[in-house]
């Protein structure tokens, strides 16, 4: 049996050649040619956004817990009304037959055989009625963008529904074409194979040498959200909206009834210099709560990262040019690879992290790297040079007992200091609540009064109580380093996680909002 069992693990190792999605993208430059290569690989302007995809996900970290008890773990995810094998699901691309001869097709059964969604491109290479027949019971969704016929619009609208599609996914982020300097300069042409099979006859009746220019030209730039109604009203298959980026159009869709919003900036190939999609989906999440499922799409290339995603509130993540290299490398075989690559390193992660089940997958998972680089000793640090000066500007001033009509006398006793602590030291001083001074004219977290005839300076702690405590500069510059500390990290840490939850130009009309961030349905 142990013989059998180590000669199994060995089969296993030999058969996996490629460990990583890495190697599966260095193998697919290799086969591809140079046109479809660019053509996939390429991003707008100078590409900084599609970098970003994937640098911002090297500056999250993962926040073990150990001894959690992780046997029997699942992987499996409720989202959009059905059941996936693991949160992962396969995006639209479009004219998938560039990588290989199979396209969509083998795009479809790899995601039928390991369990996840499917969402074909309406640019596809193959119709989606013939992706349908191929695989008819995998749960399937279809890709559309909002042309500027609309009656061509609605055909494929009822066509994705004559072939059981289970959801639409509007493109909101193509009002035109991304300029992109790759396709600038060798523009993609398609192999007399290759076409966009979803607006070729008997569908339409343009000429197929025009039908790749007549496509481009059906982008609408004056597509808004009133559009957006009118598909809603069309149809009953539920809406899912890709592309979304900030939080005010995430509420606007969530108004209008869409079911579904997969935050995306098209793999960086539309608008350079827009955000990373994992810096945008904390706060779409949070914006939208569970009025609607939150997904994402973009720079996913292990399993780590689809980790990652999941902590941060999305429900299920996308793939999209990591399954166009197994593609590429190995059709169906390559894409199925690809997925189970994904799947053993997203299991592995849940396993060492201390995640049973994806529902575990929580915000407290994760940190961002700049809380760990930026604690609150390094703010001190940081913030200690600011009060060097401040020690000769401060008075010394002596305890003294003070007796009802005695002259104060000299108390030889110990001195306590009173200095914040514990994680938020300003949290044991709230505004408010510690009273007015003996002067009558302040009330603040740190309530100081000097008595001139006296000689005594009372530091006035927590509520109800007061200590006597020497003045010397030593003890006023650590406690000041202390209240500036605090205030810097409590406001670094108010403006990377703003708290302030977003308001609906609908739901919440009494919280004012400039002009423009509005986005008005006419």
């Amino acid at each position: 049996m142990f013989d059998a069992l180590f000669r199994g693990r060995r089969n296993d190792r030999r058969a996996r050649e490629i460990a990583c999605i890495g190697e599966y993208e260095s193998r697919a430059a290799e086969v591809l040619e140079r046109n479809a290569h660019d053509f996939f690989r390429s991003g707008a302007g100078c590409e900084q956004t599609m970098r970003l995809n994937r640098s911002c996900f090297e500056k999250i970290r993962i926040r073990p817990r150990c001894l959690a008890r992780v046997g029997n773990r699942s992987l499996t995810v409720n989202a959009m009304g059905s059941t996936f094998a693991m949160p992962i699901g396969i995006g639209p691309v479009a004219l998938a037959k560039l990588a290989h001869s199979d396209g969509e097709k083998a795009l479809a059964r790899a995601a039928r055989s390991m369990g996840v969604p499917f969402v074909i491109s309406a640019l596809s290479s193959v119709s989606l009625e013939d992706v349908a027949e191929a695989v008819p019971r995998s749960p399937k969704w279809f890709q559309l963008f909002i042309f500027k016929d609309r009656e061509m619009t609605e055909n494929l609208v009822r066509r994705a529904e004559r072939a059981r599609y289970r959801a639409l996914v509007v493109t909101v982020d193509s009002p035109v074409i991304g300029l992109r300097r790759v396709e600038l300069k060798n523009p993609t042409n398609l192999p007399s194979k290759v076409t966009l099979a979803n607006f070729c006859p008997p569908h339409n009746n343009v000429c197929s040498k025009n039908l790749t220019e007549y496509v481009r030209n059906q982008f609408d730039p004056t597509v808004g959200w009133d559009s957006l109604r009118w598909l809603l009203n069309i149809t009953d298959l539920p809406v899912i909206l890709k592309g979304v980026l900030t939080r005010e159009d995430a509420l606007m869709a969530a108004d209008l009834g869409v079911q579904g919003i997969i935050v995306s900036n098209h793999g960086g190939r539309q608008l350079d210099c827009a955000p990373a999609t994992i810096e945008v989906l904390p706060e779409i999440v949070e914006a939208v709560g569970n009025r609607l499922t939150v997904m994402h799409d973009g720079g996913i290339t292990q399993g780590s990262d689809v980790f990652k995603a999941l902590a941060l509130g999305a429900k299920l993540v996308f793939v999209g040019r990591a399954a166009l290299w197994g593609l590429a490398v190995s059709g169906q075989h390559g894409v199925e690879d690809v997925l189970d690559l994904l799947r053993l390193e997203l299991d592995s992660a849940m396993a060492i992290a201390g995640c049973k089940t994806t529902n575990h997958i929580t915000e407290n998972r994760v940190r961002y790297e700049s809380e760990y680089l930026m604690p609150r000793l390094r703010i001190l640090e940081r913030l200690e040079n600011n009060f060097d000066d401040e020690e000769n500007e401060v008075p010394h001033v002596e305890i003294h007992d003070v007796k009802n009509g005695e002259d104060p006398q000299p108390v030889d006793r110990a001195v306590e200091v009173l200095i914040p602590t514990g994680e938020d030291g300003l949290a044991k001083f709230p505004i408010g609540h510690d009273g007015v001074d003996d002067c009558g004219k302040t009330s603040s977290p740190w309530c100081k009064t000097v008595n001139s005839e006296a000689v005594v300076e009372v530091v006035r702690a927590p509520p109800r109580v007061t200590r006597e405590v020497r003045v010397v500069p030593e003890v006023v510059k650590v406690i000041n380093r202390n209240i500036k500390a605090d205030i810097a990290r409590r406001d670094y840490l108010k403006n990377r996680y703003s708290s302030r939850k977003a308001a609906s130009l609908h739901n919440l009309p009494s919280i004012a909002k400039p002009a423009e961030d509005c986005r008005c349905i006419m």
